[in-house]
């Protein structure tokens, strides 16, 4: 460590032997990388922010009602597109950037504003800056305010041009579905009329055969029943002209008697479809078990005491009246049968073209349905971008705000000429010392004993100092001074300029450069 040390002194005695070179050199490199800091052009750079707020109370009102387009996507969309060629076109044209250029072509533009304008945002704030930089500040001031008005232009208009397209592409598919349904309609329209006999409102056609045979069944029973009743009223009626028989056949009561076969025949029906313990079953059996009673009741009485027992009408005409009545429904119950079996028979003979009648129509309703619900929902949705597009015209989704307009700057931004002297003085005394060290190193001296004894490999016996006389020690003194003073003066001239430049008097500069030039 300690020969490091001592190297590194010895090093630096010889550079410092050396420092006339250092100064010289210094003040070249100081005034030449001072004269290209000046020439460099100024450059300004005009800056605005832009707050977006993209909560609206509107949105949780509407919500289900209207289509909100999604803001965020929107607005992430809009700033990757926002320096796109055609908007940077459209920027070049707005700021009138080929007058102030001189009449430079579109791809120039282009390229100067793709180079040096640029959008930053803060995702969480929602806060973006628009920055560019230009020789000229009015050009910097124009271009940014251009683009902020684009930005907004973009994130305000886009989503109602979205709406209107939306818009007129429903109303033309409502009007194409219109076109089909009416197309539709017409089709099964004809297709019922061509086959109305196979189809019928009441069920399929299977249906209409099985309820055709069955009320061919129910009234065969109900004839079956009729020509009961008919015999019966005429065997009452064949022994009521002999005169035999018992109490009971002696005594008639017609309208009892009616009674008693309706009931009979009302019980024969229900039980082909309930139970005996059916409660409509249980209560007609009482009644009838009542009726029973009674005209066994009456018969009696009528035995013991034929005056005392009224007989409602004459007994014969009473019972001819019901065989007449039972005749005639029997009558009607054959014709009734005979159309029913013709009516069975049609459908038997369709069996084999029904189903496919049945399977067209049900493709045609299934194929007019699915029209008619898509025609439905395009109706709502029609609704939904009416009142969606009724929202964005007269509200804003989002929000635009400008947080700092811009503003013509005042000074320019770049080159950063006070960091950069700085820089240039300590590269020019650093080049000096630099050269002084290589000289050093080129033309080195023997300074000290142990340097001698190194190279020569032989030990030193002694030394002979130098006596410095006041001759000497005087001009010695006058070369400190006049270090002194030219590297006094090289940061004069750099404080001079640094007050220049810091105070925005840099003009003075301008001004002596071309002096010199």
């Amino acid at each position: 460590m300690e020969k490091i040390v001592q190297d590194f002194v010895q090093r630096a005695r010889a550079t410092w032997r050396r420092r006339w070179w250092i100064l010289p050199v210094a003040w070249i490199v100081f005034l030449g990388g001072w004269a290209y800091i000046q020439s460099l052009p100024d450059t300004y750079q005009a800056n605005a922010q832009v707050f977006v707020n993209t909560q609206s109370v509107l949105n949780p009102l509407l919500r289900g009602m209207t289509v909100r387009p999604d803001t965020e996507e929107r607005l992430r969309m809009v700033t990757r597109t926002l320096l796109s060629r055609d908007n940077l076109e459209t920027i070049a044209r707005q700021s009138d950037l080929d007058v102030y250029m001189g009449g430079s072509d579109l791809d120039t533009q282009v390229n100067l504003l793709r180079s040096r304008l640029s959008l930053d945002s803060e995702r969480r704030e929602n806060i973006y800056t628009v920055q560019f930089r230009h020789s000229n500040p009015e050009i910097a001031e124009r271009v940014v305010r251009e683009t902020v008005n684009l930005f907004m232009e973009r994130g305000l208009g886009d989503s109602r041009l979205d709406l209107s397209v939306s818009q007129r592409f429903i109303e033309r598919q409502i009007e194409t579905y219109e076109r089909q349904l009416q197309s539709k309609e017409a089709e099964i329209e004809d297709f019922k009329r061509q086959n109305a006999r196979f189809i019928s409102g009441d069920g399929n056609f299977y249906s209409r055969l099985e309820r055709a045979r069955e009320q061919v069944a129910q009234t065969e029973l109900q004839l079956r029943e009729a020509r009961s009743r008919l015999a019966t009223l005429q065997r009452h009626a064949e022994e009521s002209r002999t005169g035999g028989g018992t109490v009971r056949a002696q005594y008639r009561n017609p309208e009892l008697d009616r009674r008693i076969n309706d009931l009979q025949e009302n019980i024969d029906s229900m039980r082909h479809r309930y139970t005996d313990d059916h409660p409509d079953v249980v209560a007609a059996r009482r009644i009838l078990s009542e009726l029973e009673e009674r005209r066994s009741r009456e018969a009696a009485d009528y035995a013991r005491n034929p005056s005392i027992v009224p007989i409602a009408g004459g007994g014969s005409d009473t019972l001819q009246a019901a065989i007449t009545d039972t005749e005639s429904e029997i009558a009607m119950l054959e014709t009734r049968i005979e159309e029913f079996k013709a009516r069975v028979a049609r459908l038997e003979q369709d069996v084999d073209r029904a189903p496919a009648v049945e399977s067209e129509l049900t493709a045609l309703t299934r194929n007019y349905d699915v029209l008619r619900d898509s025609y439905r929902q395009l109706q709502n949705r029609r609704e939904q971008a009416i009142m969606s597009g009724a929202v964005e015209s007269e509200t804003d989704s989002v929000d635009f705000r400008v947080l700092e307009p811009p503003r013509r700057p005042t000074a320019p931004s770049a080159p950063d000429r006070p960091l950069m002297t700085t820089g240039i003085l300590l590269v020019g005394l650093g080049a000096g010392t630099g050269f002084a060290f290589l000289l050093s190193q080129l033309r080195r001296t023997i300074s000290n004993r142990r340097q001698l004894a190194e190279i020569a490999g032989r030990p030193v016996l002694g030394t002979i100092s130098a006596v410095h006389t006041p001759l000497t020690r005087r001009r010695r003194r006058l070369e400190l001074s006049a270090f002194a003073i030219a590297l006094a003066t090289l940061l004069l001239v750099y404080a001079v300029v640094m007050t220049l430049y810091l105070t925005g008097s840099a003009g003075v500069l301008d001004d002596l450069l071309s002096l010199l030039r």
